[in-house]
Formats: structure tokens, sequence, C-alpha cells
């Protein structure tokens, strides 16, 4: 990989990498696609995401990657021109392709630098593919022998793909040019030189022929020291002398030939002094940035410092602070009044009215700021065809997949802590749920199973479920799994309290370990990210031979809390508005003291009592009169003693530490503008009274 000279190759590779991962998941989710029709509109967007992958990492100097998206371009070129026929074997390498791009992407993201290995397999599967249905080229293995030439003109014997290339090109007013760029003699990396050149004249120019070859596997590197590129252009040599503005090239030297069959034109020689070859002003920036020579930090992990946003959210941003400068101006303006003697009590009523309007402004700021983290969920939905495709086939259980909801947004913040979960659920559903054809037949139901996803916004709270029409849940199995695990009370759980087992670690029913499931993880993955990290909840519902739907449930957003603030022992805390039903005054006549704890009355039910001083190890202070609040979290509901209500108040919470935080009963904590700091309440305690 080239190294960065400053912040401009910094800011380049961060919108490399931004731009990357977009272009592997759109590839991968358009293979998937292509798999259930074949659309030729759909088939030339593959080969358009495949051919700009291509370009910008080479661009970038990632040649492994450029070289199989490049292979993987060969393939789909022969796809479209109907010499190679899509069937399994092609597509299940593609697919391989784009799953393997997604991985290097993700190296270079983290790692600064792509990783080698699977690729030449790859690239050498592919285009032997390619080579044994229609003479694509195939990788080089070893050194190639130099292309026949043609005597009387001095250049290779064109194949006929080239030659029609060219007669088009000729038609088009476009001349045959023949480019030989020189690398500079200690430069070691010269195959990677050669390609970002052929890279930068692929966004500008025809390439028709490259000697020596830079698709498949790359020769020895001295083997570049010279490359000459065959090429159809406009008259002018500027664009061509601006793409091949590379760092490291000694001497680029242009000739203006004559298509096959036709007398020689004359010769202009770009020479270039000194070691490398700096960009004018006629040269590609990108070209000129991405070729570094700084191997120091040639390795140094990418950023993804820049997120999309969409222009309205952006153009509401935009209004509010033009409010804001107004309303600067307008208090500027009374300041300069105080200094000139104004009539206080004017300036005491327009003081009230900005402060108004600012109040209103800022909350109207902080809910646009806050939409510009909204994201469609449908960024991770997308991926599961996929996911469901390779794991049906691998199971030998077909199944479709019905998404719904893929609209629905989310802080950014919590779908990047989503996707394991989701998917740890539906290789669940897969291989624990969904019974074999021929089980499903016998039961009556239809050969191919199904799983739903689907995902709608309810308050302030994002609802997610995914349903499967399998087995359902055996709480039979769960319970004498409990017995032989010893859990206390095991035979007399609740089926509720049994379905919670599933989410404990290495809790498992299946007696046969698979490399999809079987090991005792997965669900217990799904209940820590969401009910600690996330600070949501998840259900378990289940109907036997039915199916069964597993129910998240998410805040908006994890950064802005409305909250209810109270007090107890002098200390603050901030419960979230939406796990709080009602607040209450609660007597001691109406508490109860039961096996397991006190209750008291509500909604003609008897619900736990839990006080703040108890969760904290505290003695609550005994009255006749408490303060309360009705908390829930799921279908489980409790009161809260506290020793004083506030005030409802947004606050912005941030991480707390384990340290501070051991029991995990808070989910945050934020600094009010007294400096005092407040704990925001885990509702998730309401839970954990099952063991």
């Amino acid at each position: 990989m080239f190294g960065t000279n400053g912040p401009d190759d910094a800011r380049l590779k961060r919108a490399f990498l931004e731009e990357g991962e977009e272009l592997v998941q759109k590839l991968g989710e358009s293979l998937t696609a292509l798999e259930q029709r074949s659309d030729k509109d759909l088939m030339n967007e593959i080969f358009r995401l495949t051919h700009s992958l291509k370009s910008e990492s080479a661009l970038m100097g990632y040649a492994s990657l450029s070289r199989l998206a490049h292979t993987m371009e060969d393939v789909l070129g022969m796809v479209r021109s109907g010499t190679l026929v899509l069937g399994k074997e092609v597509l299940d390498l593609l697919m391989a392709g784009a799953d393997r791009s997604a991985v290097m992407m993700s190296e270079i993201s983290r790692e600064g630098r792509e990783s080698e290995a699977g690729t030449s397999d790859l690239v050498n599967d592919l285009s032997a593919l390619a080579g044994a249905n229609g003479g694509a080229r195939k990788a080089s293995v070893g050194p190639v022998a130099a292309p026949a030439s043609d005597a009387l003109n001095g250049y290779p014997m064109f194949d006929e793909m080239e030659l029609r290339r060219m007669d088009e090109a000729r038609d088009r007013g476009e001349s045959l040019v023949r480019l030989s760029v020189t690398v500079v003699a200690d430069e070691p990396m010269k195959y990677a030189r050669a390609f970002l050149v052929f890279s930068n004249l692929e966004q500008v120019v025809n390439v028709i022929r490259v000697v020596p070859p830079l698709d498949g596997e790359p020769l020895e590197e001295f083997r570049y020291g010279k490359t000459v590129f065959y090429l159809t252009a406009p008259p002018g040599d500027d664009v061509i002398k601006g793409a091949s503005c590379v760092d490291q090239i000694a001497s680029v030297e242009i000739e203006r030939i004559d298509f096959p069959g036709r007398p020689d034109a004359g010769t202009v020689t770009w020479a270039v002094g000194g070691d490398s070859l700096h960009a004018g002003d006629s040269g590609i920036a990108r070209g000129e940035s991405a070729a570094g020579n700084d191997s120091s930090v040639s390795n140094r992990p990418l950023e993804k410092a820049s997120i999309r946003v969409d222009t309205r959210k952006l153009d509401e941003l935009w209004s509010f602070v033009a409010e804001l400068v107004l309303h600067k101006a307008h208090i500027s303006r009374l300041s300069d009044g105080v200094a000139r003697g104004m009539d206080v009590s004017v300036i005491r009523e327009e003081l009230v009215e900005s402060f108004d309007s600012l109040e209103k402004l800022s909350s109207g700021m902080q809910q646009a700021m806050r939409d510009t983290r909204m994201i469609p969920i449908s960024i991770i939905f997308n991926k599961f065809p996929r996911l469901v495709r390779d794991l049906s086939r691998k199971l030998e259980k077909p199944v479709e997949l019905a998404l719904s909801g893929e609209d629905t947004e989310i802080d950014r913040s919590i779908i990047e802590s989503l996707s394991d979960p989701l998917t740890h659920i539906i290789r669940n559903a897969l291989d624990h749920g969904i019974e074999f054809p021929e089980e499903r037949v016998r039961l009556g139901k239809p050969e191919k199973g199904r799983i739903t996803v689907s995902a709608w916004r309810q308050g302030g709270t994002i609802v997610i479920e995914l349903a499967d029409d399998g087995r359902g849940l055996d709480t039979e199995s769960i319970r004498n799994k409990a017995v032989s695990l010893g859990i206390p009370d095991a035979s007399s759980l609740s089926e509720t309290q049994l379905r919670e087992l599933v989410f404990l670690p290495g809790f498992s029913t299946r007696e046969v370990v698979t490399d999809v499931s079987g090991r005792g993880v997965g669900m217990d993955v799904v209940a820590t990210r969401i009910r600690n990290d996330l600070r949501g909840d998840v259900e378990l519902a289940s109907e036997p031979g039915k199916g069964t739907r597993v129910i998240l449930r998410l805040p908006l957003t994890i950064t802005i809390v409305n909250s209810l603030l109270v007090a107890d022992h002098t200390h603050l805390y901030a419960i979230p508005l939406d796990d709080l039903d009602s607040t209450a005054k609660l007597t001691a006549a109406e508490m109860s003291l039961e096996e397991g704890g006190e209750t008291a009355p509500w909604m003609g039910e008897q619900i736990p009592v839990h006080s703040m001083a108890g969760l904290l190890g505290l003695e609550r202070t005994p009255r006749e009169e408490y303060f309360a609040v009705v908390l829930h979290h799921g279908t489980s509901r409790g009161f809260l003693i506290v020793d004083e209500l506030i005030e409802e108040r947004e606050i912005v919470i941030k991480p707390v530490d384990d340290l501070v935080n051991p029991s995990r009963l808070f989910s945050g904590v934020s600094v009010l503008d007294d400096g005092r700091l407040v704990f925001m309440l885990d509702t998730s305690f309401l839970r954990r009274d099952y063991f």
C-alpha cells in the first residue's frame, strides 16, 4: 500500500474507505438479487460496482483488492456479452469474490493494509473458469511469453475484441496511442506504480492492451520497470499526461500511431527530470496524492470519520443556524443599548422574548442534529438475504425471507451494535427452528420454510421482530436441560421463565455441535448486547409446531434521553420516560410482604416494590407515605421508591465505566449545567428476579 504525505492523503483514504465499504455492500446485495431474477439492468449495475471497486482500490495502491475486482470484472464482462453462462458455479465464485472484497475492506479499515490470504486462489479460480468458457484472460502464474507482434507496425497482434474496440474508437474520431511509462530504477514496487497509471488511464481513456499484462498474478517486479499501454483517446496529450502523473515515474513517452495497417505517426517524448514525476496543473490530484513514498505510515489504519446525511436534514439544520445568527445580532444590539443607556424595562422585555425564541431554537437544533444521526435499518436488513441464502443451502433447508420496515430509522450508534444479535437470531431460526423439507411436508407445512424480519417505530422505541414458522421452542427439553444443569427450582419454572433460560450463557438443548450452532453461544450474546449495551429488551414468544418470535425493543437513540430526575440519599438519578408508566404516592399500608419481597397493587395486580436505596445496598428510610414511580421493562413492571421527584429533562448521556457500575444498575452518566453528576437507571433490573 502507498504511504501518505499529509492531511489531504488521509482525507482521500477516509473517502476511499467509505466509498469502498458501500461498493462491496451493494455488490453483495446485488449478486444475491441476481440469483433471484435475471435482469440486464442489475447485471450492468454489478459490472459498474465491480469496475468502480477495481479502479478505486488501484488508485489507492491496494493491488490485491484491485486484482480480484479486475478478475471479477472479466468474468462479468463475459456474462454480459453472452460468452459465459451465469450458472451456479459462476455465481458462487462471484459471491465469494464479493465476500473476500468485504473482508479486505475490513482489514484495510482496521489495520491499514490488505491480506493476501485466500485472494490468489480465488483469482485463479475465477480466471480459470473464464478461460475455460471462452478465453477470458487467465491469471499469470509464471513468466509470460512476449505477445506476438505486427512486424509492419511494431506493436502486438490484437485479438478480435481489441480490434473491434479500436474500430469503434476510430469511428468516434479517436486515435491510437502507444504510451511507454518508465519507473525509477530503485523503486521496489514497480508493479504498483504501473497499476496506478493504468487505473488513472481507465478513468479518462480507453485502454486496449498493456504489456506486460497487469491483470492476473503480477510478474517479477523488474518486468514492470517499463510498461507499454495501447489506448485510444481524442486529440491532445494533456489528459494522458495527467493520468500518468504518478510518483516514482521517471519518464513518459507518448506516441500517436496509426491503427493496424496504417503508417506510424510522429513521436512526442515527455521526459521528466529528477527521481519522481510531480503533478502540475494538468495532473490528476487523486493519482498524485495516492502515491506517496512514506513507507513509515503505510500500514496506518484508516478511520471512518465521515457520515452521509440526507441533504434535506442539512437544509433544516442550516435554517436553524440562520435563525441563530439573527438572535445573536439581536442580543448584540441589546448589549449596545445597555451601553447607550437604553430603557432597562425595554431591554428586559426583549431579552425575555429573545431567550424564549432561543429555547425553541435550541430544541429544534437538537432534534435536527439527532435526525442527522438517524439512518435506515435497511443497512442491516440488506445483509440478510445473502445470509439466509448461504445457510439455507448449507443446511439443505429451503427458506424464503420476507423483510418489511426497512425504511425505519434508528440511531447509527445503535445500528453498529445490532448486526451480530440479529445474525445470531436468524442462524438459530434456520438451524434450530426450521424443519427439514420432508418433516415439514409430513406435518402438513409448506416444504419451504419462512423467516420474516420486520421493524417499526412505537413511540420512542424501535421494535424489531424476527419470526419463523418452524417447530417452536420445546419447553420440556429446556426444563430437562435446566434440571440437568442444576438450576434452582427448574422443575417448577413457568413458561416465561423457561424461555428466559435460553438467554443464559452456555445454555443449549442441541446435542450435536455444528459450525452453525449447538455450542451454547448465540442467544446469550443477543441478551447481553440488547439489554446491557443498547438499553433495550428482548422477548421470546413461541407456539409448539407453529414457530418462534423474537421481539427486540430498542430506544431510538442512546445519546439524548427524555428523563425524569429523582433524588435519593442526596444523589440525583435519571429514569428514561420511555420506561416509566406513572408517578405515584405509595403508603406503607398498601405494601405487603410476600415470598420473594414486597409487593403493592397496581392496575388490578400485585407488582414488586423496589427502592433506590435498596438497589444501592442502603437502608430505606421508613415512612408512612413514599414517592414512587411505576417502571416497566418489556412485560415486567414494578414500583421504585425514591426520596423526591424533581423534574422532567432531556439529558445527554455517556457510557459509564464498569468499575463504578459493577452491578450494571446504570446505563450511562450525565453532567448537569451546575456540574452535578446524574446516573441513568437501567430498568432491566426488573427482569432479574427469575433466578
